[in-house]
């Protein structure tokens, strides 16, 4: 089982990207004016498989940002605040100025992923973590990155995005809302407590933009990245009208 991991190469490859660059654990790629640096990622797996995946931390002009994604405490405690991966960061690259993260709470049975059948068979029944990044843990891991602002992505949707339980924040079902998150640390106590540390908190949804704003501040534009059909019309033009051949 520690044998298995992601063909990303392949699936990269059949996307069109020609040019794949694989990191493990703490090695860099080095840019124009930066790095990459790549972080290990914990969590997201029910079944406890191990697969190595990264976050990456990018190092860019004096200024760092922890793109942490998915990553959340396995089923056994360990994650990257209490393994010393951030402080480590902290240390060689400075304060991350910002960390992107989701803050989702989610267990489920193992026998609901879809590997299932690779977890022991009498633990079918048992619950595990599927991204279950618990405030208290976003507590420790911004106050271990220095970090400024705090980027809630992946559960903000957008107007033109169809509905889905992962966009929790979209505002637009406040029931879903309510049933979804009814048993997770309450996101305004996180709000309150990361500003404890000095570190704001953006509740993003799909094409803010965050950038680095004036005297050294990071800012979040709202309205500012194009939508997808003008994306759209840069290249195939105006798109197809419903219905129509």
């Amino acid at each position: 089982r520690r044998a298995l991991f992601y063909d990303y190469q392949a699936l990269l490859g059949g996307l069109g990207f020609t040019r794949v660059v694989e990191l493990a654990h703490g090695e860099t790629w080095a840019f124009e004016s930066g790095v990459v640096v790549s972080v290990p990622f914990y969590g997201e797996c029910s079944c406890e498989l191990g697969i190595p995946r990264n976050c990456y931390l990018i190092a860019d002009r004096g200024r760092n940002i922890l793109i942490h994604v998915d990553s959340s405490p396995t089923n056994s405690g360990d994650n990257a605040v209490k393994d010393g991966v951030i402080d480590e960061l902290v240390r060689r690259y400075g304060p991350i100025e910002v960390v992107f993260a989701q803050p989702g709470q989610l267990l489920e049975l193992r026998t609901f992923a879809a590997y299932a059948c690779l977890s022991p068979p009498g633990r079918w029944l048992e619950v595990g973590e599927n991204c279950c990044v618990t405030s208290e843990y976003l507590t420790q891991l911004v106050a271990s990155a220095k970090a400024r602002l705090f980027v809630a992505y992946a559960n903000g949707g957008a107007d033109w995005l169809s509905e889905h339980p992962v966009f929790v924040f979209s505002g637009r079902n406040q029931a879903l809302r309510e049933l979804v998150t009814a048993h997770w640390w309450p996101l305004d106590t996180l709000k309150e407590k990361l500003a404890e540390s000095g570190c704001r908190t953006h509740f993003s949804r799909a094409l803010d933009i965050v950038r680095q704003g004036p005297d050294d501040t990071t800012e979040v534009l709202l309205t500012a990245a194009p939508l997808p059909d003008q994306l759209y019309r840069l290249d195939p033009g105006d798109p197809p009208v419903p219905g129509c051949t």
